[in-house]
């Protein structure tokens, strides 16, 4: 069993592509819970990221979420956004005090990749 202390939900469209960018392209590994409408991934101190199928999420205004990655992979998971095919927006990315660039999900959901202290 794992620990849920707080999460975030993101909501898609398309759950099987968000499904393999969460997992393969941020490097979160296999999901804790896999449906055909949910995916939660468990992050680090008892955070879960939580993904849900939503007919029409990406044109809903206002449902908009943006969350931080703070992980010690930034470089090979910037490395693996890239190969992806997802380069960082044009926008400053929050003053973390440490590397950080934004980008986005297939669906355009945004998120701050940053370097974790080691």
């Amino acid at each position: 069993m794992y620990e849920r202390n707080y999460g975030i939900i993101i909501s898609v469209d398309d759950l099987d592509r968000a499904r393999e960018f969460y997992r393969d392209t941020l490097l979160l590994g296999a999901p804790v819970v896999d449906s055909n409408h949910w995916v939660e991934f468990q992050l680090s101190n008892g955070l879960v990221l939580g993904v849900r199928q939503q007919p029409n999420a990406s044109v809903q205004k206002g449902c908009n979420t943006m969350w931080v990655y703070y992980s010690v992979n930034y470089g090979d998971i910037r490395e693996q956004l890239l190969d992806a095919g997802f380069a960082p927006l044009k926008i400053a990315a929050p003053p973390v005090g440490l590397k950080a660039e934004i980008f986005s999900d297939p669906e355009g959901n945004r998120f701050t990749l940053a370097q974790k202290p080691q």
